[in-house]
């Protein structure tokens, strides 16, 4: 039974998580995008990766939030509009980020193991295409379910995001699983590829020390691209399977098929943040500075055991 405290609650943290994600990745975006000197290929993918992330973040501030907030009824909601949004966040920038993942693991398990010939590919513009054909595919996605009871609509009744029930509806949802699986298989392999490569092969023609650095730089980028492809799958398990536990608990349908949905794109740029220590802001660079001080300082305070 949905009660007023539930919606209160439940509408709060979408708030939070939403508004969050927005300011969050929208940081991200302008800090990826105003950054000097070269950019690599896999920088390219993290700063359209937070577009994905903003746009169904938002939708949820400007759209999901106050439609549930006002307890509008679900009739009442206008349906190309709802249907629009729905397709936007819930189809175009769903498919959008998986296929962007396929492109992160993509580049580094080909700079390990194809580096000469990805040195003469770089003249192209690779990473480029790839994200514009990525582009392609999430607006075909958005516009197959515009047709009337063929989409992804919001109802602020229940706070779920849920598809029509037409066959066209029920179509779209599977080719959006299959492809999300599908996806997270390519790029959960070339995955496992990098991490046996990073763990068991040694680089000849460099020194201990470069190597060393060599192998942390990939370590890096090879954590930042598993996590966030676990966080798509993980959401995708939640809405087309876990939520079948307890159908009855309103509050486990909502955290299932909703705050996943939501809260994953939010910590998409958590992850994002985390790894590229580059655009955080100047008080944690101070901050981090004065714990390295401190760390060498105790150190070399510490009597030494051979003396």
């Amino acid at each position: 039974m949905i009660t007023m405290v539930f919606i209160i609650f439940a509408n709060f943290l979408l708030f939070i998580i939403s508004f969050s994600g927005t300011i969050l990745n929208s940081y991200l975006l302008y800090k990826f995008s105003t950054r000097r000197g070269v950019i690599s290929g896999f920088y390219k993918l993290c700063l359209v990766k937070t577009v994905p992330n903003i746009v169904v973040c938002a939708c949820f501030l400007i759209w999901a939030v106050p439609l549930g907030s006002f307890r509008v009824k679900n009739d009442k909601v206008p349906r190309d509009a709802n249907v629009f949004v729905g397709q936007l966040a819930g189809a175009g920038s769903y498919i959008f980020g998986p296929l962007l993942h396929v492109g992160m693991s993509s580049n580094r398990f080909s700079s390990l193991y194809f580096p000469i010939q990805i040195m003469k590919a770089n003249r192209y513009p690779i990473t480029t295409i790839s994200i514009g054909v990525a582009f392609i595919i999430a607006v075909v996605f958005t516009v197959i379910g515009l047709p009337k009871d063929c989409g992804f609509l919001y109802f602020p009744e229940t706070l779920e995001w849920l598809s029509e029930e037409a066959p066209c509806a029920i179509f779209q949802y599977d080719l959006l699983l299959y492809s999300i699986l599908g996806c997270a298989v390519i790029s959960n392999s070339m995955n496992l590829a990098t991490a046996g490569r990073l763990l068991f092969d040694k680089v000849g023609g460099m020194s201990a020390a470069d190597s060393k650095v060599r192998r942390k730089k990939y370590l890096v980028t090879y954590c930042q691209t598993v996590l966030q492809d676990c966080l798509h799958v993980l959401d995708m398990i939640n809405s087309t399977y876990t939520w079948q536990i307890y159908p009855d608990s309103i509050w486990f349908q909502f955290f299932c098929l909703t705050f996943s949905f939501a809260s994953i794109h939010c910590f998409d740029g958590f992850v994002m943040f985390y790894f590229h220590s580059e655009v955080h802001p100047k008080w944690m660079w101070r901050k981090a500075m004065r714990k390295k001080s401190l760390i060498l300082v105790v150190a070399m305070s510490k009597p030494s055991t051979f003396s």
